[in-house]
């Protein structure tokens, strides 16, 4: 990366509400036969011109845009929790979250929510301004492997973690805060929540509540789980006898002194 050079002005239209890959200067390159994710960080990949126009999402099938629009939904609120985050990234992580937690569903259930689709472009763009000065958390960290490994869409894996990781990472005093400070902004509605605990518990149902209705029309994420969980049972059993398969191989095709033999098989006629 570091011998890259920027030959020719950029010029980025994205066609989905989610990754901010037009303002970031990482690209995420999958690696299949050692089934993991890696990322490449150079700053020549910063875009000169942006363009963000909601028709290029006008037509996006809904499971892709709710997919993405999680993703985007997960960077704002990583960023606003980390560890990292700083005046800067906060002006952006906030206000893609505000625009987020208010718009998501109308974005992705009616194709001519053409206003819900532009602020869900701009959320997108600055949940990427955001990561690019502060960065994600753990929900990004776990779920890279599970695409890597599994071959699950990013935005499902990230929806699968995002309120377990927030839950977890919320017991914490400081993340709780943040999440407050969220509900402050981002709750449009009768606000009915008084102290700082009722405050982060509602951010975190909201999390819950977008998630499961990204889900409609796909295989809920408890039967997700659930697959994925038996799955991974099956293949390690699996694996579990390919391994016994080759030992006992092994031990079929070896010499009188118990090593193995470069020919053990020999054709017919020799």
């Amino acid at each position: 990366p570091g011998m890259a050079q920027k030959c020719v002005p950029i010029v980025l239209v994205p066609t989905t509400a989610g990754t901010g890959a037009e303002v970031t200067p990482n690209a995420i390159v999958a690696v299949p036969e050692k089934e993991l994710k890696v990322g490449i960080v150079n700053e020549h990949m910063i875009a000169d011109y942006v363009i963000l126009d909601a028709r290029m999402i006008k037509n996006l099938p809904r499971k892709i845009a709710a997919a993405t629009g999680v993703d985007a939904l997960a960077h704002c609120i990583e960023c606003f929790t980390s560890n990292k985050a700083n005046p800067f990234s906060d002006l952006y992580a906030l206000e893609g979250l505000d625009l987020i937690l208010n718009n998501i569903e109308k974005a992705c259930d009616d194709p001519e929510a053409m206003a819900e689709k532009n602020r869900m472009q701009i959320a997108a763009y600055y949940g990427g301004l955001a990561i690019t000065a502060s960065g994600t958390t753990a929900v990004h960290a776990l779920s890279y492997p599970l695409g890597g490994k599994y071959h699950i869409a990013h935005g499902v894996s990230n929806a699968i973690l995002l309120a377990p990781v927030m839950r977890f990472n919320s017991e914490h005093p400081a993340v709780k805060e943040r999440l407050a400070a969220a509900y402050d902004r981002c709750c449009h509605e009768e606000k009915t929540c008084a102290t700082v605990e009722e405050k982060s518990a509602w951010m975190i149902a909201r999390l819950e509540q977008i998630v499961r209705a990204m889900e409609r029309g796909d295989v809920p994420l408890e039967q997700s789980l659930k697959l994925f969980e038996e799955g991974t049972k099956l293949m390690k059993q699996c694996s579990g006898l390919l391994d016994k398969a080759e030992q006992k191989v092994q031990q079929l095709t070896a010499g009188a002194d118990g090593t193995p033999v470069e020919t053990p098989f020999t054709t017919e006629g020799e």
